[in-house]
Parts: structure tokens; C-alpha cells; sequence
């Protein structure tokens, strides 16, 4: 896509936000944009009504979809957790930063883990306190517990959340926990950046999404402050294990999976109802997406990948390809678009709104979609904002993935129609609750995932389409490659039993809420997913929603 030169883009979007504003103080000054990030875990393409599940009930969402834009071929930055969510914050491919991981899980962090998102890397809520922003992040942050690492030395005023899965701490719904601390909930404030306060542990998940949003609605509405805001809310639905409120329970035909997602629907209705009542759904930029593909790991547990091939861990396009969808208001004209994007984009969209700098010492890998968001479709249709995508699962300078020897960073790159596989791994399970080792491919396969997207036919390495494409494709990689710089990675900086939260460590353990191992549980059935973590918590019926106690 041919970018307009910085000042141009930034007075072309400045003059459409103006035109179409509602409102505006007494003086006739326009305010500046909101942005809201909806963020939901483990969220497959074909998880959602709108992009085509035939019996999930998502009206919010697809509510959302239809009033803005709805991409077709959005990309995360990672098919895993923590690398994806570091990827969209700064705007950079995690192998940047050394969030890609060292091995063939990639790089998703522990309760314990020393490493997270360094001190030095800008996140999009630190770029705009730099413009006058109130920032707040609500949700699973999952990219460090340490001080330095924790959202409030990133650049948000404040946090409210559980720091990371909830399959890594005991909790009602896992009261296995496989050894680890209870899950915390925890409230952190500007004022004492990378400090905490543990609120509950074990958090009740029964009551976590109405605290998320009663948290995210109050930050919405805060009359008290003028700032124009960000609000991060990365959700724990739809990440297992399955939980769901019991106003939620029993309510969809896709068992305990179906009424999580329907939970996170009620929750996106919330923030938009929250929108129209405080009259700033005009002036909100409104994302949605998921962080990676569905846990196919996890069977009916795990979502859905739609006709895409595989999920959650792997490059192919099931692990990597995710709903997107931009809204804001009518100002942007509701359509389907099939450019290329990318959730790295988030960052410079946002940044180019808001009119906020980036800083000239990095790389950025995100591309502004303002041009594309604020034209008629008509302007747009054979424009890509990127010419190709890079998918990683790891450090490109590092030769031991740490589960086969010699495995490279780049998995797979994906330019114009086609899309080349170096190494392949699979996530589904296979009967023993392994994942598939990884393939390397030399040649690399090669899919056109324009006509195949769902990577069924593979292009015979002959053709021409595949020695051309190839040649294309090897020389954006050498480009690319040209501009990294070895980080240290931070999936391999060891662990530390002391940065686990802990609300009464001087006590000798964690347990300060035993009242929440008894609330109420939707468990679903346990049959229909894999016996991973004890799902059917002792005591209960497992094909019932309700405590037998």
C-alpha cells in the first residue's frame, strides 16, 4: 500500500474526525479520539456468528461487526499468549523484543517467570500518556510479574486483573492447580508502578467478568476526568478452563464453551451500551480481537479454527488468522474488507490518530490503517497495507528451539497470495495430549491462501507460481531479517518462586479466600474435553452447573 506522507495523513484523518463529530466542548474544540481494546483468549475464526459459526449466539459482537469493519484476514502478531499481546502493544513482532520464545510452545510466560516485556519497549498506553491520555488496563496482562515488567511500568495508571491464565493458578473451576499458587485478583495504581494489591486470591471467576466490566464501565464514564482515554481489556474467556456465570450457565447449544463466549459477548454489549449512554460512542475507536487461534488441544473445549487449518501454536493460518473488527460510530463505513492486516496495527493506527510520535530508535512492524478505515471501499480495494506477514516462533538468531535442535525462528511468511512453510508443527489432539513435533520443510511447502486458505492443497514446487512466489518470498525474508537485532529472550531468563502473588506468604501460603473454592461452578462436560486439569472439581457433578453441596 503507498502510504501518504505523515503530516498529510494526519490532517486528512484530523479534518474527517472534525467533519463528522458530534460533539465538542463550548468552544467548538473537538475532542480528541478514545480507543477501546477488546482482547479476547484462545478465540478461534470460526468461533463467532458473524464470521460464520452456525449455532454461537454473539449478538454484541456481530453487532459491532456490522457497524464498522470486519477483516476477513487479520493476523496476530504470535499464535501464542504472550508474545501476541507484546506484539500488539508495542507495534513490533515479539522476536524484536524477545517475547517470541526459545522453543516450540514459543514464549508464554509463567506465574514465576523472570522475564516479560522489557523496561525499554514503548507500549501504545505509554505513547499516549505523552499526548494528554488517561490510560487503564483490565484484564490478564500475561507478560511478566515483576516490577518492571507489570502494566503500571508500562504505561497505564492503573491495572485490575488476574496477571495471567487462569489455568495456571487453583481456582474452583481447577482445583488441581498441578502445584501452583491460587489465582490472584489484583489492583495496581500508577503511583506505585509495578506494585500490587491483592484483592482476592483464589479470585472467584464466577463474578470476574461483572468485575471486569463494572472496573472498565467506571473508567468509561469517569465524569470527573476531561482526558481522552485508552482502555486495554484483555479478556480470560474464552481460555480454558471453560467457566461461566450462572446467569450464563446451561444458555447456548455449545455446552460450557458456548456460554463462556456468550458471557464475553454479554461483557462487549456492556462496554458499548456504556458507549451510547455517556454519548461517546462517535468518538470511540472501538477493537476487537483475539490474541491467537483456538486450543484444538482441548477439542469442543477449545473453539473453533472455522475451514482454517489447525490452531493455537502453530503458524498455520487456524493458529494465526483472527476475527478483527474496528468500529466507531458512523464514522467509519460498515463493510467486509479482505486487505491484509495485522494486530500490530493497532498500535500505529492508534498512535496516527491521536496525533502521538513514534519514536525514530526501533522498528515498528505495524502499519497505519487510517487511510483505509476513513475511505470508501471503492478507494481501497486493490491497496494492502502490508506487502508481507511474518510468522515466528522464536528468536531468528537462536538455533535451539529448545525442542528440536536447529529450529529457526521464522516459521512461515506469508507475500501477496502465497504462503511459505519452513517448519510446521499441530496442535490437535492426537490421542495421548501430545502436540506433533515440528517438520522442517526444504523446500518449503507453499499454499495460495487466497483460493486455499484452509491449506489443503499444497502449490507443486515446479510450477511457476511456486519457483516465482518462492523467489519473492525469500528475498522480503532476507530484507526483513536485514533489520533484526539479537535481544536477549526473555522466555529464557529462568524463574523465581518469589514473583508468584501471594497474598500471605508470611503465613506460608496463598489461601486468604478458601470461601471461593466453594462458590458456584458450570463445568460442562469433562468428557468432551481433555482431562487435563480437574475440571469436574471434587465434590461436583461434572455434567452439572450447579455444586453438589
Amino acid at each position: 500500500m503507498k502510504m501518504l506522507p505523515l503530516t498529510l495523513l494526519l490532517a486528512a484523518v484530523t479534518l474527517i474526525l472534525a467533519s463528522t463529530s458530534s460533539g465538542g466542548d463550548a468552544r467548538g474544540v473537538q475532542p480528541k479520539t478514545n480507543f477501546i481494546i477488546l482482547f479476547a483468549d484462545d478465540l478461534g475464526y470460526g468461533d463467532l456468528s458473524s464470521y460464520g459459526h452456525p449455532t454461537s449466539e454473539t449478538p454484541n459482537i456481530d453487532s459491532l461487526a456490522s457497524s464498522g469493519v470486519r477483516f476477513t484476514q487479520w493476523y496476530s502478531g504470535h499464535p501464542l499468549c504472550s508474545p501476541s499481546r507484546a506484539s500488539m502493544l508495542t507495534g513490533r513482532l515479539p522476536s524484536r523484543n524477545g517475547m517470541a520464545g526459545g522453543n516450540m510452545f514459543g514464549g508464554v510466560l509463567m506465574p514465576n517467570s523472570v522475564g516479560g516485556l522489557p523496561s525499554n519497549e514503548t507500549t501504545i498506553a505509554s505513547l499516549l500518556k505523552k499526548s494528554g491520555y488517561r490510560t487503564k488496563a483490565v484484564g490478564k496482562w500475561h507478560m511478566g510479574t515483576s516490577p518492571e515488567h507489570f502494566p503500571t511500568s508500562h504505561g497505564f495508571d492503573s491495572y485490575y486483573g488476574v496477571p495471567y491464565s487462569t489455568d495456571m493458578g487453583v481456582s474452583a473451576w481447577d482445583s488441581s492447580g498441578d502445584g501452583a499458587q491460587p489465582l490472584p485478583l489484583i489492583r495496581s495504581v500508577k503511583d506505585q508502578p509495578g506494585s500490587y494489591e491483592i484483592i482476592e486470591q483464589p479470585t472467584d471467576l464466577n463474578l470476574l467478568s461483572d468485575r471486569y466490566i463494572e472496573e472498565a464501565v467506571s473508567f468509561i464514564t469517569d465524569e470527573t476526568d476531561e482526558e481522552p482515554f485508552l482502555l486495554y481489556l484483555p479478556f480470560n474467556h474464552v481460555h480454558v478452563p471453560n467457566h461461566a456465570s450462572e446467569k450464563f450457565c446451561n444458555s447456548t447449544t455449545r455446552g460450557v464453551y458456548g456460554d463462556a463466549l456468550a458471557e464475553l459477548d454479554d461483557a462487549v454489549g456492556q462496554i458499548l451500551k456504556s458507549l451510547d449512554e455517556s454519548n461517546q460512542r462517535e468518538n470511540t475507536m472501538v477493537f476487537f480481537t483475539s490474541d491467537n487461534g483456538p486450543w484444538l488441544l482441548e477439542k469442543l473445549a477449545g473453539g473453533s479454527a472455522g475451514l482454517l487449518r489447525d490452531g493455537k501454536s502453530t503458524t498455520w493460518e487456524g493458529g494465526v488468522r483472527v476475527p478483527g473488527i474496528i468500529s466507531m460510530g458512523k464514522k467509519i463505513k460498515p463493510r467486509v474488507e479482505r486487505n491484509v492486516v495485522a494486530t500490530y496495527d493497532i498500535f500505529t493506527t492508534i498512535a496516527a490518530i491521536a496525533g502521538a510520535p513514534l519514536e525514530e530508535d526501533r522498528v515498528y512492524d505495524g502499519v497505519d490503517l487510517s487511510t483505509l478505515l476513513f475511505s470508501d471501499k471503492e478507494e481501497c480495494a486493490f491497496e494492502t497495507p502490508h506487502e508481507c506477514i511474518f510468522h515466528y516462533k522464536g528468536q531468528p538468531w537462536e538455533t535451539d528451539c529448545g525442542y528440536d535442535e536447529g529450529c529457526p525462528g521464522l516459521w512461515a511468511a506469508r507475500c501477496g497470495s502465497l504462503k511459505a512453510h519452513f517448519v510446521t508443527n499441530n496442535s490437535t489432539f492426537d490421542g495421548t495430549g501430545a502436540f506433533k513435533d515440528a517438520v522442517f520443510h526444504d523446500p518449503p511447502i507453499m499454499f495460495n491462501v487466497d483460493r486455499d486458505p484452509g491449506e489443503n492443497f499444497i502449490l507443486n514446487s515446479t510450477t511457476t507460481e511456486y519457483i516465482n512466489g518462492l523467489k519473492i518470498i525469500r528475498k522480503a525474508i532476507k530484507q526483513h531479517e536485514e533489520g533484526m537485532t539479537p535481544v536477549p529472550n526473555q522466555a529464557r531468563m529462568g524463574s523465581d518462586p518469589s514473583l508468584v502473588p501471594c497474598c500471605n506468604d508470611d503465613a506460608g501460603g496463598c489461601m486468604c479466600n478458601e470461601e471461593n473454592m466453594n462458590v458456584f461452578v458450570c463445568n460442562g462436560d469433562v468428557e468432551e474435553s481433555v482431562i487435563r486439569y480437574d475440571r469436574s472439581n471434587k465434590g461436583r457433578n461434572p455434567n452439572s452447573c450447579v455444586s453438589d453441596e
